[in-house]
């Protein structure tokens, strides 16, 4: 037997049932997020380790001085003209080989094809 789709119930089903997959896809998602942020709080947390150690070495080895390393990171904070706690965008660059601008976030031009120099310290 088919109903139409005027039948009653038969658009409240549908919209239920569709409810109800959404919701268990927001769910997916989100146990996904979290499991995506507890993946980059390990990074981070190790990264942060890892830059505390090279400091003490540097501290040790060279006698630099926390005072050295705030004026430093104060110097590249101020590179885009405000002091706001974060690095600046890496300019754009123009193409070795067509000399045409592109992102300093592309490896390759947009124009041409040839491989952009690469920034290790590009944001």
């Amino acid at each position: 037997m088919f109903y139409s789709m005027s039948s009653p119930g038969y658009g409240s089903d549908i919209n239920s049932s569709m409810a109800q997959l959404d919701a268990s896809n927001a769910r997916v998602d989100a146990r996904e997020a979290v499991a995506e942020t507890e993946l980059l709080r390990h990074d981070f947390d190790r990264l942060l380790m890892i830059t505390e150690a090279l400091w003490g070495f540097l501290k040790k080895e060279h006698g630099y001085t926390d005072e050295i390393l705030m004026d430093a990171v104060k110097e590249i904070d101020l590179r885009d003209g405000r002091l706001d706690g974060r690095v600046p965008p890496a300019p754009a660059a123009p193409c070795p080989g067509c000399g045409r601008i592109n992102s300093a976030k592309r490896s390759v031009c947009i124009y041409c094809g040839k491989q952009l120099p690469v920034n290790l310290f590009s944001s």
